[in-house]
This record gives structure tokens, sequence and C-alpha cells, in this order.
């Protein structure tokens, strides 16, 4: 349920560029979402059919993409994602690792008509 407090974040911006630019039909809105997020794209597409009916917006799809989390060896300055993990530094398997959890929610781009 916490997409919708992003949702109504991602639809009153979107709006306000539309609105500010005359735009009639905004087809597409791209997302960066850090894997730490843990929103859920199709519920953000959900919510947004609902909010932005009779509005430039309305049928507007969302292309998410999702940026991962990575670790720094603190030892040999190697960097990995968190998927390439497995308790220890792949290239010279030091433990002594910074995780750098990827928090980003970015709305990168909108497709309009």
């Amino acid at each position: 349920m916490h997409e919708l407090a992003v949702t109504e974040y991602v639809f009153n911006l979107v709006k306000k560029q539309a609105d500010a630019n005359k735009v009639e039909k905004v087809e597409k809105i791209h997302l960066l979402i850090g894997d730490q997020c843990d929103y859920v794209p199709e519920i953000i597409e959900e919510y947004l059919q609902v909010m932005s009916e009779g509005t430039p917006l309305e049928g507007v799809k969302v292309d998410a993409k999702v940026k991962e989390s990575t670790v720094i060896c603190k030892d040999c300055g190697a960097v990995f994602t968190r998927h390439e993990f497995a308790g220890s530094c792949p290239k010279c398997g030091s433990d002594n690792l910074k995780l750098n959890r990827c928090t980003d929610f970015i709305v990168e781009n909108i497709e309009v008509k």
C-alpha cells in the first residue's frame, strides 16, 4: 500500500509538466526504481489508472527499470552487484565489504503524444 504515496507524487509531477507544456496525452512514464524501495511497478500503474481518469495521463503505461544495489570491497575496491555477492569479494576474497543500498526512485522520462 506504500505505493499510493509515491504514485500520487508521480501523478502530480507528470500532470504539472503536462499542463505546463500543453500536452494532450501522456503515453508512458519511465521510472528507475532502486531494488531496496520495495515498490511494485504494476501497483503504481494500477493506481495511476484510477488517478488519471479524465486527465492527459488517462491510460498511461509505466515502464520501470530496477537499479540494483552494489557492494564495494574496502580492500581491493571492486564494485559488484548484490546478486554477485556470495559472502566475500569475488575478486580478492575479502569480507571487508560495504553495501550501497539503492533506494533511488526517479522519473527518468515521459513519452507524450
